[in-house]
């Protein structure tokens, strides 16, 4: 052995070295005259004696000796994309990249195929979310909702970890839904040779980029989504873009926004296009936004490149069915009319009110006739049986749910006090309550998570003395000091720097029309002065009085699990005094107020939709009337896939829905939490709702959460090809990018190439006829040389 040269005839050696030794001499005095060695006898010297060499050599038989991949005993995978991606249509074609795709696996002409099979196994796969096998791409539909790249790499890995695969073909454009930037660690991979589709250049499109939803406490929208139109290449000018509910039919009552026109824009860059509305509906609700580019009488352009991502769909939670609110106040007075009618314009907040017409007098006996020992107020209204006696307050119940509620006064129970999701404290004492009772409150917000309101007054705050009680542990301000200066007249109201940001301290959307209206409120006379404001609290409105002297209006904090707000103003109802607008203004701000307090109030059953990849995990939490982790009990969770509906006649065809049930087993170590998985890989919304019951089969509660599965949004985020992407795979697994002219040459590359099952394999140099010609060439050379010194 000489390396990779191998002699195999050892008979013919002597023979070679006599040659060598007599010809080599004699080619030597060939060039030798009398007067010595002929000009240029190198050259011809060397000529002669490589000629010489090259057919000496042909005795020894020389073969050339390498490695080989042996035929048939290594597999080559083609692996085609199966995603919805691959139906784009590239500027100028008339067909998608998966049916060019189908064109070139299966037409009669692609021989490459054939080619690889003479010394390769070949196997078909198509991939989307995982990789399949399948026995030809005929098969091929393109309704994969993802382009998982990298998780078929590392399924082929895992698959043919002891199997001798020598090269993957990759046809796909490279947009891989799984990739976040960074490449992870593909040792163990075969060669990659991906076959990139699609065009580089820009491409026809209309998309919905970019969807964004907020909820604020804004009265008159509290819902607005906003979204970004991107278009590229030749499109309409013009674009509608509209919004519908999935679950209203066509013609039923609806508030939703109309339809909106916007103008591309020459750079291509995305155009903003924002819905405020109020929706009439609570709970959950799915919208679907779509940019319609249908093209206008006497506009030319070629068509999207795909419609897949002209929709989006929203999931917009407008909390449970009712707030219940519980109002107590001191004495009926006119904040009370004010708060009660702003509230009664919102469905969703449903005030309950415990109003005091006459304070506790010293119990006596009254003589007044003979016998009667019960108020004499409730003389003559038929409700004698419930008559308070002297040493108790006279209540009077309102917009209470039955006759029941609040018959024994202020609820003295965590269950009846902590079926209310906010309390509102309006010029109240703290006499009025029993310590269990102060105790009560705290708790509800602390541990309820519900919120309070404590409004001013002559009774209230600092003048309610409340500075001992365990309700001053939650308030925001210290009520055990005295104000540093007493306020006047004619206080005028004025948000802070806090105030401004937050959305539900201001009634107007525009900054220039809430500073106008700030302008024109009517000056307040009552006001509790705060001695001072602890830790954590947020001064949101002040007063000033006519010195300048400014004072804390409105003050709130987090406590516990729940939020706590003062208001120091005790005549705010002046406000509403004044005209229609500024009555308007004062509902908004009360019913804006009101949605802060019970806004993420927590609820005796609550569920959650945790979306992990294609599959998603459901987390309930389930409390007692007390709102303590539920021991023991049972939760049954109904899923819906939402569908949109038709119009009236053409809603009989077949139901909207489809439904399955699933047990959500108990989480171990938590107390009152189950969880239940469920997977799908259909696109749509869904719809989730549970019922947990108790040990006795007592329903506990029932909650609703939703979610959306839109693998579109990522599939089609980009649509022209990844190359950088492919080069990079190609580069790190010794592969490289190749065109659909390239893949004929591929099988005897890869049959050169270094495979996991190889053998050795010789070539026979003395049995070419390049050799003979090459030392005739050199023979014919030297002649030549000597010819032109003339030698003989």
């Amino acid at each position: 052995m000489l390396g990779p040269i191998s002699i195999q005839s050892n008979a013919w050696w002597i023979a070679v070295l006599l040659g060598l030794a007599l010809l080599i001499p004699l080619t030597w005095f060939a060039w030798k005259t009398r007067q010595g060695l002929e000009r240029g006898f190198r050259l011809g010297l060397t000529l002669r004696t490589i000629g010489i060499l090259l057919l000496l050599a042909c005795l020894v038989e020389p073969h050339w000796t390498t490695q080989r991949a042996v035929k048939g005993a290594n597999i080559v995978t083609v692996v085609a994309d199966n995603s919805q991606g691959m139906s784009v249509l590239d500027i100028g074609q008339n067909r998608s990249r998966g049916e060019k795709m189908i064109d070139r696996l299966m037409s009669p002409e692609a021989t490459w195929q054939s080619k690889l099979a003479e010394n390769f196994q070949l196997r078909s796969y198509r991939f989307d979310r995982d990789l399949r096998r399948i026995m030809d791409f005929s098969s091929l539909d393109f309704t994969g909702d993802r382009t998982q790249i990298l998780n078929t790499l590392n399924q082929l890995k895992e698959r043919f970890a002891n199997l001798p695969l020598a090269g993957t073909i990759l046809i796909t454009d490279g947009n891989a839904t799984d990739f976040d930037g960074n490449l992870p660690d593909l040792t163990g991979l075969p060669p990659i040779y991906p076959v990139i589709l699609g065009n580089d250049g820009q491409l026809n499109d209309v998309s919905l980029a970019q969807v964004e939803l907020r909820q604020t406490v804004f009265d008159d929208a509290p819902v607005s989504i906003r979204a970004n139109v991107a278009s590229s290449g030749s499109v309409p000018k013009q674009i509608e873009v509209s919004i519908q509910n999935l679950e209203t039919i066509s013609g039923e009552l609806s508030n939703l926004p109309e339809s909106k026109i916007i103008s591309t824009r020459a750079d291509s860059k995305p155009v903003n296009v924002t819905f405020n509305w109020r929706p009439i509906e609570t709970g959950i609700q799915f919208y679907q936004l779509e940019a319609n580019s249908d093209l206008q009488e006497g506009q030319d352009s070629e068509s999207e490149a795909t419609l897949l991502n002209n929709r989006r769909v929203v999931m917009v939670d407008r909390g449970q069915k009712e707030f219940r609110i519980l109002y107590v106040s001191g004495r009926p007075n006119w904040e009370y009319k004010f708060l009660n009618r702003s509230l009664y314009d919102d469905p969703q907040l449903k005030m309950v009110g415990l109003l005091r017409v006459a304070r506790r007098e010293p119990k006596f006996e009254f003589k007044g006739r003979s016998g009667e020992s019960s108020n004499p107020l409730y003389r003559g209204f038929g409700r004698e049986e419930e008559s308070e006696r002297y040493d108790q307050p006279v209540l009077v119940r309102v917009n209470t749910r039955d006759e029941v509620e609040l018959r024994g006064g202020f609820p003295k129970t965590a269950e009846e006090l902590f079926a209310y999701d906010a309390i509102v404290i309006d010029d109240l004492e703290a006499d009025f309550f029993t310590y269990q009772q102060l105790t009560l409150i705290r708790r509800f917000v602390s541990e309820r998570g519900g919120g309070l309101l404590a409004l001013g007054g002559a009774d209230a705050l600092d003048h309610g003395e409340y500075e001992k009680t365990p309700l001053a542990t939650a308030l925001p301000v210290y009520l055990d000091r005295g104000p540093e200066f007493a306020p006047g007249e004619n206080l005028s109201w004025k948000l802070t720097r806090e105030g401004w940001v937050e959305p539900w301290t201001r009634v107007r959307p525009l900054e220039s029309d809430e500073r106008s209206r700030l302008t024109a409120m009517p000056p307040f006379k009552v006001l509790n002065p705060l001695p001072g404001l602890k830790p954590g609290a947020r001064v949101l409105a002040e007063v000033e009085d006519a010195q300048g002297k400014a004072f804390p209006s409105l003050v709130a904090q987090n406590f516990g699990s729940g939020r706590v707000a003062c208001v120091t103003v005790g005549d705010l109802w002046r406000w509403g005094l004044k005209g229609e607008s500024e009555q308007a203004d004062l509902a908004r701000f009360w019913r804006q107020l009101a949605r802060w307090l019970v806004t993420d109030t927590p609820q005796q059953v609550e569920i959650q939709a945790k979306m992990e990849g294609s599959n998603t995990r459901l987390v309930v939490k389930a409390r007692d009337k007390e709102y303590l982790p539920l021991d023991l009990g049972q939760a049954r969770i109904k899923i819906r896939k939402v569908t949109a509906k038709k119009n009236q006649l053409e809603s009989e065809e077949k139901p909207s829905f489809t439904e399955i049930d699933l047990h959500a087993e108990p989480v171990p170590n938590v107390s009152g939490q189950f969880e239940a998985n469920f997977s799908s890989r259909e696109a749509g919304a869904y719809r989730a709702e549970v019922e947990v019951t108790d040990l006795n089969g007592v329903v506990v509660g029932r909650a609703e959460t939703g979610w959306v599965n839109d693998p579109a949004t990522e599939e089609f985020a980009r649509l022209q090809p990844n190359r950088s992407l492919m080069e990079e795979i190609a580069q790190k697994t010794g592969g490289r990018v190749l065109s659909w002219s390239e893949l004929d040459d591929l099988g005897e590359e890869l049959a050169k190439q270094p495979a996991p099952v190889m053998e050795a394999w010789s070539y026979p140099l003395w049995h070419n006829g390049w050799l003979f010609l090459a030392a005739l060439g050199c023979f014919l050379g030297e002649w030549a040389l000597r010819r032109k010194r003339g030698l003989a």
